[in-house]
């Protein structure tokens, strides 16, 4: 009897022992793990690919500002991966921690979506497992009308490793609330990645909408060069040399009509003097 009962001691021990070491597997799996949007399955060390794609527009775009949004905790950007497609002298900043900025206009030469095309596209590594989003909140959208964008429709693809895991995906708009309290705009973003004009859901169009929106003036479309107080990563912005140059150059003209306006006075009066004494 005691023989049988130290057999039974011994199993269950080596069973406890199992148990807990199928435990410490699954967890080790677990935190080995993170999840990317609710829908992407990825591994710390894995090499991700985010591309966001734009279609269905019915104008041609002529400037945009948008922000892009991370979790450094998790993903740990490539700056030289940030691609922007068709755009050229896009200007963006790198350097603010879990947020790219990005402005783009150029009303010279308008950009096309009616068809899908890469918007732009970035990688990452991935530094720890749980759960994390990649979104996005758009400010500004401009057609060649020079207002903003009602026919649109965004999605995006990842990838890992190269291979692609996620596919035609209906972006997720931030909820930051210094972007939704100092950055709307006129372009509203709409959870369902499209425009007012060729949404399915016209009567539940949800969207996401800051507590100070933008007015829609054609005349505004300049808005779209906003730009964050932290210097672009190899980017340089013209705009404010020129801002202050103009200052410069009309303060300068306004005391030198001061100045003349002064001396002429100053000849007057003295001329008045002689007249006077004559």
């Amino acid at each position: 009897m005691k023989k049988h009962l130290v057999k039974i001691i011994s199993l269950c021990f080596a069973s406890v022992l199992m148990l807990s070491f199928m435990t410490s597997i699954t967890a080790f799996a677990a935190d080995d793990e993170l999840t990317v949007n609710s829908n992407a399955k990825v591994k710390v060390g894995d090499k991700i690919k985010y591309t966001l794609y734009l279609s269905d527009t019915k104008e041609d775009i002529i400037g945009f500002e948008l922000r892009m949004f991370y979790d450094h905790n998790y993903l740990e950007l490539d700056k030289d991966s940030v691609n922007y497609g068709k755009f050229d002298g896009v200007i963006h900043n790198l350097n603010i921690e879990d947020k790219i900025p990005i402005n783009w206009t150029n009303i010279s030469t308008p950009v096309s979506f009616s068809n899908k095309a890469e918007f732009l596209s970035m990688e990452f590594k991935v530094v720890k497992g749980g759960e994390t989003e990649i979104s996005q909140f758009v400010s500004e959208m401009y057609g060649d009308d020079m207002t903003y964008l009602k026919s649109y429709k965004w999605t995006y693809d990842i990838t890992v490793n190269d291979k692609s895991i996620v596919k035609d995906q209906t972006p997720v708009i931030s909820d930051d609330q210094q972007t939704l309290e100092k950055n709307q705009g006129s372009f509203i973003n709409y959870i369902d990645g499209m425009g007012e004009e060729n949404t399915p859901n016209k009567d539940n169009h949800q969207a996401v909408v800051g507590s100070v929106p933008g007015t829609q003036i054609a005349t505004q479309y300049v808005d779209v060069t906003r730009y964050e107080n932290v210097s672009s990563d190899g980017s340089f912005n013209m705009m404010p040399i020129i801002v202050i140059v103009a200052v410069v150059v009309v303060a300068g003209a306004i005391v030198a009509i001061l100045i003349i306006k002064k001396r002429e006075d100053a000849k007057i009066s003295a001329e008045n003097d002689n007249n006077v004494e004559n």
